[in-house]
């Protein structure tokens, strides 16, 4: 089979917690540092923190709204990793490859994310229970 040619790196782990004012100092403690960038993504009904680690990233987030879905991740477990995020250079291909691939998508087009970078989910059940994300950044680099 061949590559998936799309694939910059690994762009963050996307941990679920319910309150950024009590997990930020406990990650602050972890990393020596404080976060790089916080943000509200209204589309996801959340509020990030990023933390930098190398040239990847921690990414806190929070519910903002009973009906978001890190919300209902929490519903069912207190917290923990909740999605990897792979950086693509085209988000667009990539998902139309995935498609005639058959792999089972989350999102068939590409939506808002955090710093404006175009996102989209694969399904966990194509990766044995693993919520991946693909995120086309933009133009310029985003802490």
């Amino acid at each position: 089979m061949d590559d998936i040619p799309f694939f910059v790196k690994i762009d963050h782990l996307g941990i679920a917690v319910p309150s950024l004012e009590a997990a930020v100092p406990t990650w602050t403690t972890l990393f020596g540092k404080g976060p790089e960038h916080f943000e509200e993504v209204p589309d996801q009904r959340v509020r990030t923190a990023f933390f930098g680690v190398g040239e990847s990233h921690f990414e806190l987030l929070e519910p903002t709204s009973p009906d978001s879905p890190i919300a209902a991740f929490l519903d069912k477990r207190r917290g923990g990793i909740h999605h990897v995020c792979v950086q693509v250079t085209d988000l667009d291909a990539a998902l139309a490859e995935y498609k005639r691939r058959g792999v089972r998508l989350i999102d068939q087009e590409p939506r808002l994310g955090a710093h404006g970078c175009r996102i989209a989910f694969v399904h966990p059940a194509a990766t044995g229970g693993v919520l991946l994300e693909l995120s086309q950044p933009l133009d310029e680099p985003h802490p």
